[in-house]
C-alpha cells in the first residue's frame, strides 16, 4: 500500500496544518490529533450556501426559462443548478486555502499512480456487485423498484453536446466536488470530535442525506462508505476520487447503452 504523498499537482504548500499521518492511516481524534483551522460549522455553512445558491439559480432559471412545473429541464439547466450546489461544497474549502492558510494537502489532496486504476476497479465493484446485494431485501419484497431513475432522467434529456456535459458533470466534476468536501473537509472534521470510524459512518450517512433521493440513499451511503474508507487509509482522496468516478461513471456507460443511436 502506498503512503500518502506530499501536496501534488498546482496546489502550493500553504500553511502550517499538515496532517502527520506517515503511516497513511486515519488518525484518531483526541490530544493526539491534528489541529484543523475548520470543523463542522464550515461543513454546514458550504451545504447551506449549496443548497440556496441552487434554489436561487432554480428560481432564475425557471423565470427565465419560463419552465413549468411538468417541463422537461433540458440537460444545460441541471449543469447549472449542479453548478450553483458546488458554489459551497467548493467554495468553502477554496476560502479555507484562500483566507485561512489551508494547504490543499490538509484536505487530503493528492494521488499516486496507481490510485486511478485501483479506485476505478473498487467504484466499479461496488456499482457492480455491493449496491444489488443491498438491494436484495428491497427487491424480494417489491417488483416495482426503479434505482437508476434520476440518473436515467439525466441520461433521457443527453443527446450530442449534451452527453459530454453529462459526463464531465457526472463523472467528472461531482468526484471531484464531492470528495473534497465530503472525504477532504467533512470526514476530517468529524474526525476531530469522534472516533475514525464512527466519523466514518456519520459522514457517509450525511453524504447520502443530501443528495435527497430516498430510493438511492443506501447506494449512496455504501459509496459514502468506501470513499470514505480509503480517505481514511491512504490519508488523501486520491483513491476515493478514482472510486468515485468509477461507481458514477458505470452508471452512466450502463444507461447510455440503452440509448438508441441512429
Amino acid at each position: 500500500m502506498d503512503g500518502p504523498l506530499p501536496d501534488h499537482g498546482p496546489f502550493p504548500d500553504r500553511g502550517p496544518f499538515s496532517e502527520q499521518n506517515p503511516g497513511g492511516r486515519g488518525s484518531a481524534s483526541g490530544p493526539g490529533s491534528p489541529v484543523r483551522p475548520w470543523g463542522i460549522g464550515h461543513v454546514v455553512a458550504g451545504m447551506v450556501v449549496g443548497m440556496v445558491a441552487s434554489v436561487v439559480a432554480a428560481g432564475i432559471v425557471f423565470a427565465v426559462g419560463d419552465y413549468g412545473v411538468d417541463d422537461a429541464i433540458p440537460l444545460s439547466v441541471v449543469a447549472i443548478l449542479q453548478a450553483a450546489l458546488w458554489t459551497g461544497l467548493l467554495g468553502v474549502p477554496l476560502w479555507l486555502v484562500v483566507a485561512r492558510g489551508v494547504r490543499w494537502a490538509d484536505l487530503g489532496w493528492g494521488a499516486t499512480a496507481r490510485d486511478a486504476w485501483q479506485g476505478l476497479f473498487i467504484g466499479i465493484a461496488t456499482q457492480a456487485v455491493v449496491v444489488p446485494v443491498i438491494y436484495i431485501p428491497l427487491l424480494l419484497m417489491t417488483d416495482d423498484l426503479d434505482v437508476s431513475g434520476p440518473a436515467r432522467d439525466l441520461v433521457d434529456k443527453a443527446s450530442g453536446g449534451g452527453i459530454l456535459l453529462l459526463f464531465l458533470a457526472v463523472v467528472v466534476g461531482a468526484p471531484i466536488v464531492e470528495e473534497l468536501f465530503f472525504r477532504g473537509l467533512t470526514l476530517r472534521a468529524f474526525e476531530a470530535r469522534m472516533r475514525p470510524r464512527i466519523a466514518l459512518v456519520v459522514s457517509a450517512l450525511v453524504f447520502g442525506a443530501v443528495h435527497l433521493q430516498l430510493l438511492q440513499f443506501p447506494a449512496l451511503v455504501a459509496i459514502g462508505l468506501v470513499c470514505g474508507w480509503l480517505a481514511q487509509r491512504d490519508g488523501r482522496i486520491g483513491r476515493a476520487i478514482w472510486a468515485h468516478v468509477g461507481f458514477n461513471g458505470l452508471t452512466v456507460a450502463l444507461l447510455l447503452l440503452q440509448i438508441p443511436t441512429g
